[in-house]
């Protein structure tokens, strides 16, 4: 699968007007082709249990139809709900070019670390197994800046593309709120491509 980027040290270091815009920005971390026909962006939680749901049913169907075949180039961003998904997201962010391999990490493992005591202790080996450095990702995880560049990001993502839960998508710029199937998602790729 082909990630294409602008290298940055983190994603959430990026002033969030910046990211918060209706198609996805060339700064951010994204799966696929920079150049594919239909922009997905998802704004979700890594507890929203439609969100996980998503991300282990019906995201590696549109990966292998659609984003592996260069059709699609999605962009994952965050909308916490809860504390602890804003811990998950800064261990997400955390892993730099590594990213969507930590979002896979976390949305299959959330019931291990959701309440865990040492939750950071749990983040870290999951970004040991994905061959980061660890003292380098504790730094990150520590680093109270980091929580409030998540923050932030919910924030303009409500006030500027009035996302107001998860998951939130948007197609080529179109909203597109709650719980969707494949074939739903498939449906309204096909409509953005008759739109191009």
């Amino acid at each position: 699968m082909k990630i294409s980027r602008s290298w940055m040290r983190l994603v959430i270091i990026v002033a969030a007007s910046n990211l918060m815009v209706s198609l996805a920005s060339s700064e951010e971390i994204s799966l696929g082709d920079a150049q594919a026909p239909i922009s997905f962006i998802e704004y979700g939680s890594l507890t929203c249990d439609s969100c996980i749901s998503f991300h282990r049913n019906v995201l590696p169907r549109i990966k292998k139809h659609y984003i592996d075949t260069g059709s699609v180039r999605f962009v994952f961003r965050h909308f916490p709900t809860s504390e602890a998904a804003i811990h998950a997201a800064v261990a997400a962010q955390c892993a730099g070019e590594k990213y969507y391999e930590m979002l896979d990490e976390l949305y299959s493992t959330v019931s291990g670390w959701y309440k865990a005591e040492n939750r950071n202790g749990i983040f870290i080996q999951q970004a040991t197994s994905l061959g980061l450095d660890s003292e380098m990702f504790l730094s990150c995880l520590s680093d109270t800046r980091n929580f409030s560049d998540i923050v932030n990001q919910r924030r303009a993502a409500r006030k500027n593309h009035d996302v107001t839960g998860t998951p939130t998508f948007f197609i080529n710029g179109k909203i597109v709120r709650g719980k969707k199937s494949f074939v739903e998602i498939k449906a309204l790729f096909s409509e953005a491509l008759k739109d191009n």
